[in-house]
């Protein structure tokens, strides 16, 4: 099981850095080769049949352009969760207007202790967030 230091790594780097916009602190943690998949792909790389980006540098890509997008949202940090190479976040996102929004991310950390992969979870189809 991975520890309490690992675990509250993982949180900072996720609540400061995109409560802070700062997209070193975001992606300080992620390995070369991560994976990364969420509801959200398909739209912003604009091809339905994509579900993950691959590599860091196309990550970090696709997180300025995220922050960039994200503007007004705010993230408060609900609980962090450890598995055996696992972590998951749970958090709300404060949407402008008063919308709040639940998630949770997942990150699987490899031998070195840099998360190799990323999944993000919501509570319904991204898209529908902006209807509500």
């Amino acid at each position: 099981m991975l520890g309490d230091e690992a675990v509250a790594r993982l949180a900072h780097h996720w609540e400061e850095g995109w409560n802070g916009r700062d997209l070193a602190l975001i992606m300080e943690p992620l390995a070369p080769d991560v994976v990364f998949s969420s509801p959200f792909v398909p739209a912003q790389l604009a091809d339905p049949t994509r579900t993950t980006v691959e590599g860091k540098e196309a990550l970090r890509s696709y997180v300025a352009a995220a922050l960039e997008r994200s503007g007004d949202v705010r993230y408060s940090l609900q609980g962090a969760y450890a598995g055996v190479d696992t972590v998951v976040l749970v958090y709300t996102c404060h949407l402008p207007g008063g919308v709040d929004r639940p998630g949770a991310d997942l990150m699987r950390l490899g031998p070195e202790g840099t998360v190799v992969e990323g999944r993000s979870h919501y509570d319904s189809d991204p898209a529908a967030w902006r209807a509500r």
